[in-house]
C-alpha cells in the first residue's frame, strides 16, 4: 500500500512488550508501535525495555519508517518526581516520537521540561466527550485515548462538535478491564498490586462465588449462604473485537486504531496486527469485506470469546464461563474407544486439528487437555489418537 494512500487511513498502532513483539508489529505492517520501560508503564510485568533497549527500539522502528510512543502511565508519587524527570529527558534525547500519560502532574512535568515531545491522554483518564477531548488540547496533549465505554455515535458526535487539534485513538482489538476505563482499585484492594501502578494482579480473571443473605435489624449481614451459579468467573470479561465493522470506525474520524497486548507474545501481535493491516488497506482501496479466514485467525491466536464492546454498542461484554484464551471449536465427540485411545469427533467446520495440537474436551464439570498424536479421516468423522 502507498504511503499516500495510508495516510487516508487511521493509524495502525501495535503492542510491543519485548523486543521480539517489537520486530513482529513492525513486519505485520503496524504504523506505530507503544511500548514500555522498566518503571512507571502500566504494564510492569511485560518484558519491557531498559534504557539502551528502549533507544535501540527507537532506533529500529525510525529505520523501518514507525512511530514510538513510550507508555508513561501509572500514578506517580511525589518522591518519584526527580526520576520521572530524568526518565523524561531520557526518552527526549533517545527521540521517542510521543508519550502515553496518565497521571496528570506527570503530564504538566513533561509540558514544561520536554514541550516538544508530544503527550497522548492514557484511556485511564476517562475521557468520553467533545468537552473533555478539547479540555486535553488546551492542558497541551495532541491525542486523547478515548474511554473504552465511549460507543461509536459519541464519537462521531464528538468529531463534528470538534476536538480543537485533539486527535482520537480508539481500541479494536483486545483484553478488556472490567473497572471503568481501567482505573481498577480492586487488585490493589484484595491482592496489595495496585493497578494504577503497574501491578494488575487480574483479581478479576478469578473464580468467585457469589453470596446471599440478608440483614438483621441492626444492618449487620447475617444468613449468608453461597448461591448456585451456572459460572464461576463472575467478574471476567471477553476480549474486544470489531474486526466485522471496521469500515464504520474508520469513517468515524479516528485518527488511530490501538490493539491491546503488551503482555501477549510476538505470535500473537504478528498475527492480529497483519489482520488489521489487510483489512485497513483493502478499505482504502474500497475492496474489503470481512474474511472468515481472518476471523478464524484472530480467534485462533487468543480469544476470551469475542465482544464488539460499548463501542460498537454491545451490552454483553461479561464471558463469566472462562478467564482464559478458549481457542476455537472444533467439533462434538461421538464416541471415544479407551482401549485404543482413539476419538471419533464430528467437526463443525472447516476447521480440522493435526499432530501437535493441543485440545480441551468439554463436559459438564469436567475439562481434559491433550494433545494429538495423530488423525484419521474415517466413516465420515475425524479420529483422533490421543495416545
Amino acid at each position: 500500500m502507498p504511503p499516500s494512500a495510508r495516510r487516508r487511513l487511521p493509524e495502525l498502532l501495535a503492542p510491543a512488550g519485548s523486543e521480539q513483539a517489537l520486530k513482529a508489529a513492525v513486519a505485520a505492517g503496524a504504523d506505530a508501535v507503544y511500548l514500555g520501560g522498566r518503571r512507571f508503564g502500566a504494564r510492569k510485568f511485560a518484558s519491557n525495555f531498559d534504557l539502551p533497549d528502549l533507544a535501540r527500539a527507537v532506533d529500529y522502528a525510525h529505520l523501518q519508517g514507525e512511530r514510538v510512543f513510550v507508555t508513561v502511565n501509572t500514578l506517580v508519587r511525589g518522591d518519584e518526581i526527580p526520576g520521572l524527570a530524568e526518565y523524561l529527558l531520557s526518552l527526549y534525547e533517545m527521540g521517542a516520537d510521543a508519550l502515553l500519560l496518565q497521571d496528570l502532574g506527570a503530564a504538566f512535568l513533561a509540558k514544561s521540561i520536554v514541550p516538544e515531545l508530544e503527550r497522548h491522554a492514557s484511556t485511564q483518564m476517562t475521557i468520553h466527550n467533545g468537552e473533555g477531548a478539547r479540555w486535553a488540547g488546551r492542558a497541551g496533549f495532541s491525542r486523547v485515548v478515548l474511554a473504552r465505554e465511549v460507543g461509536l455515535e459519541q464519537i462521531r458526535s464528538m468529531v463534528r462538535g470538534g476536538t480543537g487539534n485533539v486527535g482520537l485513538e480508539v481500541f479494536v482489538h483486545g483484553a478488556l478491564c472490567y473497572s471503568y476505563s481501567g482505573q481498577c482499585l480492586l487488585s490493589s484492594a484484595i491482592g496489595g498490586r495496585s493497578g494504577n501502578r503497574g501491578m494488575c494482579a487480574q483479581p478479576c480473571r478469578k473464580p468467585y462465588v457469589l453470596l446471599s443473605g440478608q440483614k438483621d435489624r441492626y444492618g449487620r449481614p447475617t444468613g449468608f449462604s453461597a448461591r448456585p451459579m451456572p459460572e464461576k468467573f463472575l467478574l471476567s470479561t471477553r476480549d474486544l473485537c470489531v474486526y466485522r465493522h471496521l469500515k464504520e470506525i474508520v469513517r468515524s474520524g479516528v485518527v488511530s486504531l490501538k490493539i491491546e497486548g503488551r503482555m501477549k507474545s510476538p505470535e500473537y501481535v504478528a498475527i492480529v496486527t497483519s489482520i488489521y493491516r489487510r483489512a485497513l488497506d483493502g478499505i482504502a482501496r474500497e475492496d474489503w469485506s470481512p474474511s472468515r479466514e481472518d476471523e478464524m485467525a484472530l480467534a485462533l491466536a487468543f480469544n476470551r470469546s469475542f465482544t464488539r464492546g460499548h463501542l460498537l454498542g454491545e451490552k454483553d461484554v461479561m464471558g463469566r464461563e472462562m478467564s482464559d484464551n478458549r481457542g476455537v471449536l472444533v467439533g462434538s465427540v461421538s464416541s471415544y474407544d479407551s482401549r485404543k485411545g482413539e476419538a471419533a469427533v464430528r467437526l463443525s467446520g472447516s476447521l480440522a486439528p493435526e499432530k501437535g495440537d493441543g485440545l480441551v474436551f468439554q463436559s459438564p464439570g469436567q475439562e481434559v487437555g491433550l494433545v494429538v498424536q495423530g488423525t484419521e479421516v474415517r466413516d465420515g468423522l475425524l479420529r483422533l489418537k490421543m495416545k
